[in-house]
């Protein structure tokens, strides 16, 4: 049986290592939970401002009777460059959970493509 002293129980726990280009295996570093807490933080502020501020607060307020649709077209361009350029920076840096990340990021990419084509038919059908 293994002893446990009380300071290791109250240790913060070490994050997922990650592989570098030589196949040795490090720690995560800070710049990798910024990258990834960045990119959530756009997509709740993106999603935020599209699905509640415009189409909800602004109407109430009667700033706005209706969204151009360029408006969400831009909020899903940028939520989508980001998404890749995420994705890039994990699998440069050979991260432990770049895979888990992967499976979320089809899933948000693919909505967002049916959004992208959503607003580009009704900017079509506009003009």
């Amino acid at each position: 049986m293994e002893y446990q002293s009380a300071t290791a129980s109250t240790s913060t726990p070490a994050l997922p290592a990650a592989t570098n280009a030589e196949g040795q295996t490090t720690p995560q570093t800070a710049p990798t939970d910024k990258g990834i807490t960045f990119a959530l933080l756009l997509s709740a502020l993106r999603c935020t401002v599209q699905y509640v501020v415009l189409p909800f607060i602004l109407p109430w307020l009667g700033l706005a009777a209706t969204i151009p649709p360029w408006i969400t077209l831009a909020l899903s361009l940028v939520a989508l460059a980001s998404l890749v350029r995420n994705l890039r920076y994990l699998w440069r840096i050979k991260h432990a959970r770049r895979w888990s990340y992967l499976g979320l990021a089809v899933v948000i990419g693919l909505g967002l493509l049916v959004f992208i084509g959503v607003d580009l038919r009704a900017m079509l059908s506009q003009g």
